[in-house]
């Protein structure tokens, strides 16, 4: 009966400031925050000068006895912020929102609505690639034999309001319904730019709708957008960054330019510089920021990156850029966005058909179209 009551009424858990954290100093929370982030925690976001974002391992289908069968998981992020020359430690947990159909049929392009909380410590929550890889796939078993421990913590987590929740602006739907957007092509019309809006606090599902695809958003609540602009220039994967309450016509604050070629059996040695910079500086300046997809550093690291597309993103922060939270916030999103957009299960290693099997070396982007460099090995030699 007690079981019962706890599972109707679950407990909120409170954010405890992580010992790494200890000496810095509170900074008063806008308006917008205040109940979602500590003065401690804002404090920590404006003094940071690094980001560690760590993709969870989920290796097996959210369920296989549901319609649609065996669908991927959402995706869920720990973000860990490093101030000083403290150690880095995590202080934010960010949740994938979207409809399992859209998932099912059009991952990485679907419509989708991340949100992010603070960090709630878990006993046994570890630190090397070794104890993530072991934690997330146990967690992963748990859930899918039934028992409820990784259910619980999510819901624990879904039980606090989030801090802030970041929009796809629309994307691909299953059976093409309309309207929609046309993703991972070449982008010359605005159904074909992909992109973020980020607002404050908690962003609600319209009633019978589809779930993380919310409209009528609130403009007050805007702090942010990351957009793709047309041509997706060209051969450099480049983002547009805006800053709170800046229409998508202004002028950006910033930009995000990517390296010319990415993904494959590439990520298997090779790190990813994405530059950020400041709208008018010169190409891949990176007078802002500096975010890079790392490539394994373990053993546990490369079998992480054969076995999913769990990745591992490191946001260095210029000391003389002087961000504000919002424009971090901004370039925390334009990290997420990319990883859908560039690694998250759109360039894979290899693929089959019935005559040829593909090892894909990387992949370039032109005009936003994402296009593989490959050998074809024929199954059956000589003809």
């Amino acid at each position: 009966m007690a079981d019962s009551k706890q599972m109707e009424n679950p407990i909120v858990a409170t954010p405890v400031l992580n010992p790494a954290f200890i000496g810095v100093t509170a900074v008063a929370v806008p308006e917008e925050y205040k109940g979602t982030f500590s003065p401690e925690y804002w404090g920590i976001l404006t003094g940071t000068n690094k980001f560690t974002v760590r993709q969870h391992v989920k290796l097996l289908p959210k369920s296989c006895c549901t319609c649609p069968p065996c669908v991927k998981q959402e995706n869920t992020y720990s973000v860990y912020a490093g101030v000083g020359s403290n150690a880095e430690a995590e202080f934010l947990r960010i949740d994938e929102v979207s409809d399992d159909w859209n998932r099912c049929c059009c991952s990485p392009y679907h419509p989708l609505r991340l949100e992010a909380r603070p960090y709630v410590p878990i006993p046994g929550d570890g630190s090397s690639d070794f104890r993530h890889l072991t934690q997330d796939f146990q967690n992963d078993f748990s859930r899918l034999t039934g028992r409820e421990k990784q259910q619980k913590l999510r819901t624990m987590y879904m039980a606090q309001p989030p801090a802030f929740s970041m929009v796809r602006d629309d994307g691909m739907r299953c059976c093409y319904k309309c309207p929609c957007k046309v993703l991972n092509t070449f982008v010359c019309f605005d159904c074909c730019r992909d992109g973020m809006h980020i607002y404050a606090g908690a962003v609600e599902d319209e009633p019978d709708k589809e779930k993380g695809r919310p409209f009528n958003l609130d403009p007050s609540k805007l702090i942010g957008s990351v957009m793709q602009p047309l041509y997706g220039g060209i051969c450099t994967p480049t983002l547009h960054l805006r800053g709170k309450g800046a229409a998508d016509t202004d002028e950006p604050f910033g930009k995000v330019e990517g390296p010319c070629f990415f993904g494959g059996w590439s990520e298997m040695c090779c790190e990813f510089r994405f530059f950020t910079s400041l709208f008018n500086s010169k190409t891949k300046e990176g007078d802002v920021a500096m975010i890079i997809k790392k490539k394994p550093a373990s053993l546990a690291g490369a079998a992480i990156e054969l076995m999913s597309d769990a990745d591992v993103y490191g946001i260095e922060f210029v000391e003389g850029a002087q961000l504000t939270g919002e424009q971090k916030i901004s370039v925390l999103t334009a990290q997420l966005l990319a990883d859908y957009m560039y690694f998250d299960g759109n360039t894979e290693k290899c693929s089959q058909d019935d005559d040829f099997i593909y090892c894909y070396l990387c992949y370039y982007s032109f005009f936003g179209a994402i296009c593989p460099c490959y050998i074809a090995i024929p199954k059956k030699m000589g003809g």
